[in-house]
């Protein structure tokens, strides 16, 4: 568990790269994002990062999602990218999209005790990260808003779709362990085999699916584990506030929909919980190397 405050002071900058491009992306292409989650706590309570976390969530509507899918590969940089369920990049494990430090590598004890890259079999890794939550424009019955949430979520976001990324292996050796290893990856081989790119194809199932509504006067999110449900105009039109010296994008209801999520936001949690991660391995700008835990068959034992 990194508690070393520098270290995770560098983690934050490191990240604040891929917000600083996904906003200049997002302006340059008339897109609108809203930052989210504990990054509007930290927003509104520190000006900034939550001291002691390095995460950065931001939400956008599906048409504007579809609009950054489309921006130009050689737009991000060489310091960025972004991935999406239809990219090809192995670190990108979810069906909502995320802007990834290229030339940043982290690695917690889950990631080496849990999973493989399909590619070459070593333990898997990941990067400094802005997560994209995506909201649709969700129907005004509340009951087949939870019928399709259940399904998406359910039964491809948390369900098919994890079952076709990385290969699997037994956390502590035990055998159910050893069981889920060996059906997730005898499942996943199958759909490689019959999609290739299975992912794709269970993203495009799922945008199919939410198409087919009827949009009404509320967004919300289908790959979230609470669909968040808002009329269109709590959200819009948006705010700014500061961010790490920066403006951003902020939901034009924030309390409430901080309140809503977390209760009494501006009060602080003991000091026992103020911690987040759990990495054994930090490579920044391609060059610093951090080996915090020297773990058999991760990037610090290499």
């Amino acid at each position: 568990m990194i508690k070393d405050r520098d270290m995770i002071r560098e983690l934050q900058k490191a990240n604040l790269v891929c917000l600083q491009k996904l906003d200049e992306i997002c302006k340059r292409h008339n897109i609108k994002y809203w930052v989210a989650y504990g990054t509007l706590i930290g927003t509104i309570r520190h000006k900034g990062f939550v001291p002691w976390d390095d995460d950065l969530d931001v939400c956008m509507l599906r048409e504007d999602y579809e609009k950054l899918i489309k921006v130009p590969a050689a737009e991000w940089g060489d310091k960025c990218m972004l991935g999406t369920a239809r990219s090809d990049d192995e670190r990108h494990d979810k069906m909502f999209g995320r802007v990834y430090r290229k030339d940043c590598r982290i690695q917690s004890y889950k990631d080496v005790r849990q999973w493989k890259n399909i590619s070459d079999g070593k333990s898997w890794s990941t990067s400094p990260m802005c997560d994209i939550f995506l909201f649709d424009r969700v129907p005004d019955d509340d009951e087949q808003v939870r019928k399709l949430y259940n399904k998406i979520l359910y039964g491809y976001a948390l369900k098919r779709y994890p079952l076709t990324k990385l290969k699997a292996c037994a956390e502590n050796g035990s055998v159910k362990d050893k069981l889920k290893a060996f059906v997730k990856n005898c499942y996943g081989g199958i759909m490689r085999t019959l999609y290739v790119k299975p992912w794709r194809h269970l993203d495009k199932v799922c945008t199919k699916m939410v198409a087919q509504t009827t949009p009404g006067s509320r967004i919300g999110t289908y790959y979230c584990s609470d669909p968040y449900l808002y009329e269109y105009d709590e959200v819009f039109p948006l705010q700014t506030a500061t961010f790490e010296g920066m403006e951003v994008p902020i939901p034009k209801c924030w309390d409430k929909m901080l309140t809503d999520m977390y209760g009494d936001y501006m009060q602080l949690p003991p000091e026992e919980e103020r911690y987040h991660l759990d990495l054994i391995y930090v490579l920044l700008d391609g060059n610093r190397e951090y080996i915090i835990d020297k773990v058999k068959g991760s990037l610090g034992d290499e």
